[in-house]
């Protein structure tokens, strides 16, 4: 068991290892003194990860009041975090009262914004249970929905009290959702440590590379909370990614949608001269390890009219990550129409 502190927001402590769901009941006893626990989450959580975090909860004295929510991206919307307000307060929830977040990024970042803005902020402790949110979206305190064509335009900052990442779960993904946090791995390894390339397959990663990954997540969140300087390298291949993914209708993967995105994001620096040689040859085959794909050509037309669209953009351009190398990636402000005049 690995125990990652993030000094943000209070603090907030990430335990990383086989069987730390036994750890949840004691966390959450020190999060909140009130006795509900509103366990939020998924139909797409096995019902035996929802057992085991009932189980810790009612150790602890805790008496857990189950939310399930639908799956999926297009579920992410106002309406999901007003219900679950509706479901809070018709439960009777006051501010001494908390949260436990459990499932992949989508339920985390729609309970932990809930959690934020119910009562101005009840607390919440995070249980990933997918490798995308293992290693990136379970931590650094972003929260928010999805709204209209954009992706997580609506959000807060605000950190949980704990994250109990407990890796053994990884065990009942899916191999299409296994291979699909792969692609933020490999952005961790594209951006801030080379090495992690060499460890992508389509086997369960080990334990350190996933704790790797989350204090990759720290140092970035720690330098740059409020996601306005460095931390923006952290979105490297999103901007693309993000418009793939709207532009299928959500039908793309997260995950899937990144490797895309920072393939695409590796040929604009080519094109503008920015990206070294190897870089993309290095990158796909990462991709290519993890079992993603690696052609976007079809979503292309359908995500440019998005990227115009980016919330990263502030009128003057977007703040783009760009590589220079392996480990060495760049902040460029572009316009808009550089980027897709680059692109042709």
């Amino acid at each position: 068991m690995q125990t990652i502190h993030f000094a943000l927001m209070g603090g907030c402590d990430a335990f990383v290892g086989g069987g730390a769901v036994r750890l949840l009941g004691q966390e959450a006893a020190k999060a909140f003194t009130g006795r509900k626990a509103a366990l939020i989450t998924d139909s797409g959580v096995p019902a035996e990860h929802i057992a085991l975090c009932e189980a810790e909860l009612k150790k602890a004295g805790k008496e857990p009041v189950r939310l399930v929510l639908p799956a999926g991206e297009p579920n992410k919307t106002l309406a999901a975090a007003e219900s679950i307000c509706s479901f809070l307060y018709e439960n009777g929830f006051t501010r001494s009262d908390g949260a436990v977040c459990a499932g992949g990024g989508v339920p985390l970042d729609i309970a932990g914004f809930a959690a934020a803005i119910y009562m101005r902020g009840i607390a919440f402790v995070s249980v990933p249970t997918t490798l995308i949110a293992q290693t990136d979206s379970a931590y650094g305190g972003k929260t928010g929905v999805d709204f209209r064509e954009g992706k997580n335009l609506i959000g807060c900052f605000s950190q949980p009290k704990a994250v109990v990442c407990d890796t053994d779960f990884l065990r009942t993904l899916p191999e299409r959702e296994l291979a699909c946090g792969m692609g933020e791995v490999i952005k961790y390894g594209a951006t801030a440590e080379p090495e992690i390339l060499s460890r992508v397959s389509r086997a369960i990663p080990d334990d350190d590379t996933v704790a790797e990954c989350v204090r990759i997540k720290r140092r970035f969140a720690e330098e740059d909370f409020y996601d306005t300087g460095v931390r923006r390298v952290l979105n490297f291949g999103h901007t693309f990614g993000h418009a793939f993914e709207a532009a299928s209708g959500y039908s793309l993967s997260h995950g899937q949608a990144v490797a895309y995105g920072m393939l695409a994001a590796i040929r604009l620096g080519q094109k503008l001269g920015a990206t070294r040689p190897g870089v993309y040859e290095a990158v796909l085959s990462a991709i290519k390890s993890a079992g993603l794909g690696a052609d976007y050509g079809e979503l292309w037309e359908g995500a440019k009219a998005l990227i115009r669209r980016d919330k990263k953009s502030d009128g003057s351009g977007i703040a783009f990550v760009l590589l220079e190398d392996l480990g060495r990636p760049v902040i460029s402000r572009l316009s808009v129409d550089r980027i897709l005049n680059s692109m042709k």
